[in-house]
């Protein structure tokens, strides 16, 4: 009996050490790919960008500073996450019974206390759940780095050949894709098979049909608001899943009041939100007849900045799909889940990319990627 007990002790050690080993991998795999450094280099170059202190000195904590607080979650208790989650159910901007506790306050170092901390580093995370695109460790940095510099090319474009007066948004432009995608950081926590757990929605329905949106959008904008960040900033931020149309601005409406709830700040006195003239609330400078907003084009350019998906989730796809076909080759048994995905997929997608993984097949077939997978395999990746 008591050799059965000190086996169950070793085994309940062993289980208690699988997460945080797991987490290491996330860091290790990130730590070693050649994309994830790149891209943090540049995220880098583009936070040195950023003319206003303020929020110069947030981004660059949010994402460099591996002891940054989790503002938002600052001395939040259970009474609490209760309170806010009642709200959002109660203004129709969540779904009751959807898992909305653990969706949207997962466990964080120094829970309950002024300063909670990221559950994994930033440059660790994926910039997708679960067969999502970026879907591996660093995936998070290289998407943010994509979109960053989608902004850029869409802003220089638009001066370039419309002439477009961009005048004092060269801040919001820089600074809104690096702050819209933060919160996977914060959801997307690598479970011990190298999955990842499911996103919970937010924004209810509206007028125009379902304003849901992924969670990751709303913590986004929280953490933002319970940083104090400007407000033209956190509007801007706002747009990135859906512009609003003209004389519609419900959708976005719907995603900084969910914000404002989780981030308990007044929305309107912060200036995200502003009294319609027929009643309820709309976006500041859309209060008027014909005006336009002081912060209407780096919204629009947020929005399409946005996209990289859409060539990203079809490239994830086709490479799982190629790494599976190819596994036998090199030994690797995808029976085993755990090992398959963290020696294998996320080995091989954190050096080479999904993206990189299709065209090599696309433009030389399986001998091409076969070759690049030699490579790696050589170089002791995987």
């Amino acid at each position: 009996m008591t050799t059965l007990l000190r086996l169950a002790s070793a085994l309940a050690v062993l289980l208690l050490l699988a997460r945080p080993a797991l987490a290491a991998d996330a860091a290790t795999l990130a730590g070693a790919s050649p994309l994830t450094r790149d891209a943090l280099a540049r995220l880098r170059a583009d936070v040195s960008t950023i003319h206003d202190p303020v929020i110069k000195a947030a981004t660059e904590d949010a994402l460099f500073n591996p002891a940054t607080c989790v503002a938002h979650r600052a001395n939040l208790g259970q009474a609490d996450k209760r309170d806010i989650i009642n709200r959002l159910v109660a203004e129709g901007l969540a779904d009751p019974g959807d898992g909305l506790v653990d969706g949207l306050f997962p466990a964080l170092p120094g829970e309950g206390g002024p300063c909670p901390h990221l559950p994994q580093p930033f440059a660790a995370a994926p910039g997708g759940n679960a067969g999502s695109h970026h879907s591996w460790p660093g995936g998070l940095p290289v998407h943010e780095a994509f979109n960053a510099q989608s902004a850029k090319d869409f802003a220089a474009a638009y001066r370039a050949i419309d002439g477009v007066v961009l005048d004092g948004q060269d801040d919001l432009i820089a600074a809104a894709p690096l702050w819209h995608d933060w919160a996977k950081a914060l959801l997307f926590v690598w479970r011990p098979d190298g999955g990842l757990p499911p996103e919970v929605s937010l924004g209810g329905h509206g007028p125009d049909g379902d304003y849901r949106t992924g969670a990751h959008h709303i913590l986004g904008l929280a953490e933002a608001m319970a940083r104090r960040m400007p407000a033209d900033l956190i509007i801007v931020q706002a747009c990135a899943h859906q512009a609003p149309e003209r004389g519609k601005p419900d959708r976005l409406v719907h995603w900084l009041r969910a914000a404002a709830i989780i981030a308990r700040v007044d929305p309107v006195a912060a200036g995200y939100l502003a009294p319609a003239q027929a009643g309820g609330l709309t976006l500041p400078g859309m209060t008027e007849t014909g005006a336009v907003p002081r912060w209407w084009s780096a919204c629009l350019i947020h929005a399409q900045s946005d996209h990289n998906w859409v060539y990203a989730e079809p490239a994830v796809e086709d490479a799982d799909a190629l790494l599976r076909q190819l596994a036998p080759r090199f030994g690797v048994d995808a029976g085993d889940p755990a090992r398959y995905t963290w020696g294998y997929r996320h080995a091989v997608l954190s050096h080479l990319g999904a993206a990189r993984v299709q065209s090599l097949a696309a433009q030389g077939g399986l001998d091409a990627l076969t070759q690049a997978l030699t490579q790696l395999r050589a170089q002791g990746v995987f």
